[in-house]
């Protein structure tokens, strides 16, 4: 028998044990799907079953049978075990945890995630639509002083829906079959990379933009919202001065209950070495701790150079698929372009460069994700572009 969970591998490598006496090492919840994955392109490059190359790399009963639950789950959609009360952790809720996780962890320099934490989150299940009600700015319900005997105001608040419909958000990523036959830390490891940085910014390119939504995307959060002037200077005044404008905004709308500040990290950078009229730095410490005057700060590198967004979080309202779907292959052709793709073959189209996954050999990995947001309300989004602190 194999205590380790490796029976019927037909004498091929026997899976690592621990060391005695050493503590086994906690697995997150977000590295099964990742330890999928690596399954997964494992087992499309030395064509054997996925459940093979999960007890050969990962050991023990204990830590690759989990990851099979959720490699049937998101990749290979097939029937899985029912869950009984003897065996631990083998349900729905490892898969969806595990999910939610994930897509924590898939984006950690990235605006959404950190943003939809602070807001509303959904998930739209079956629904193919989901009405988030929200109520308007005016009339207000606001009680009031009234004199003895007088008869107390009655008022009705007005109510609107924000409908949101599934925009399906796609990435690819590629690497060669070398590296995909290295061992599976490293090879763990560059998937863990590859889709945290590709995802972060196919994702926060149309988050962070001012176009329109339609039917195949989400609207940028600068969508029809009119830019601040920067106050110029270069100085401890002029970023004092765009501090006001924009919390001018957002205090007029009466949203000051969740504001949140995103920008570059070379800005916040610069609020750092912002030194006052005596020297100091008095923005240092604060903004070095991730919070500007008492609100977070976001920062990504998608985020545009010397533009500072605020908003209020309260209003954003995100809604996910229950999963991601993934697939890998090494026979397609990509249009190896991250910010216009074009379909390949139709006329007209601008499809260079042009790679065939075959002829390089080279393996791609697709996620696919249903993903929409929204703000509830209008006027709770400013920003200065061109800062010159």
């Amino acid at each position: 028998s194999d205590p380790a969970g490796g029976a019927g591998n037909g004498g091929g490598t026997v899976p690592a044990r621990r060391p005695f006496a050493v503590p086994k090492k906690e697995v997150k919840r977000e590295d099964f799907v990742y330890r999928s994955l690596t399954a997964m392109v494992l087992s499309h490059v030395s064509r054997r079953p996925v459940d093979q190359v999960l007890r050969e790399h990962y050991g023990s009963r204990d830590d690759w049978e989990p990851t099979l639950k959720v490699a049937e789950a998101l990749v290979l959609r097939a029937a899985t075990v029912p869950a009984t009360t003897t065996l631990a952790g083998w349900a729905a809720e490892l898969v969806n945890t595990s999910v939610q996780d994930f897509m924590d962890s898939l984006m950690p320099m990235s605006v959404y995630p950190k943003l939809a934490a602070l807001g509303q989150r959904f998930t739209f299940g079956r629904n193919g639509i989901l009405s988030i009600p929200s109520r308007a700015a005016t009339p207000t319900v606001a009680g009031g002083f009234i004199a003895e005997g007088a008869a107390i105001p009655v008022k009705q608040a007005a109510f609107a829906s924000t409908t949101l419909t599934p925009k399906k958000m796609g990435v690819i990523s590629t690497f060669t079959r070398q590296i995909a036959e290295h061992s599976t830390p490293a090879i763990e490891a560059m998937l863990r990379q590859a889709m945290q940085e590709d995802t972060a910014v196919a994702i926060d390119t149309v988050l962070l933009d001012a176009t329109a939504a339609s039917t195949t995307r989400p609207a940028g959060l600068r969508n029809g919202v009119s830019a601040l002037s920067a106050t110029s200077g270069a100085n401890f005044t002029a970023l004092v001065t765009d501090l006001k404008a924009l919390l001018g905004v957002l205090t007029a709308a009466n949203s000051l209950r969740s504001p949140v500040f995103i920008m570059n990290p070379a800005n916040k950078l610069s609020i750092s070495l912002t030194q006052n009229a005596g020297g100091d730095f008095p923005f240092a410490a604060e903004i070095n701790a991730g919070r500007f005057q008492g609100y977070p700060v976001i920062e990504s590198t998608t985020q545009t150079l010397g533009t500072v967004l605020l908003l209020d979080a309260a209003d954003f309202v995100s809604v996910t698929g229950d999963d991601p779907k993934f697939d890998v292959s090494d026979q397609a052709v990509l249009h190896m372009e991250d910010t216009a793709p074009q379909a390949i073959g139709l006329s007209g189209s601008s499809t260079i460069p042009i790679r065939s996954l075959w002829q390089t050999d080279s393996i791609g990995l697709r996620m696919l994700l249903d993903l929409n947001w929204a703000m509830r309300r209008t006027g709770v989004v400013t920003y200065v572009p061109s800062v010159t602190w």
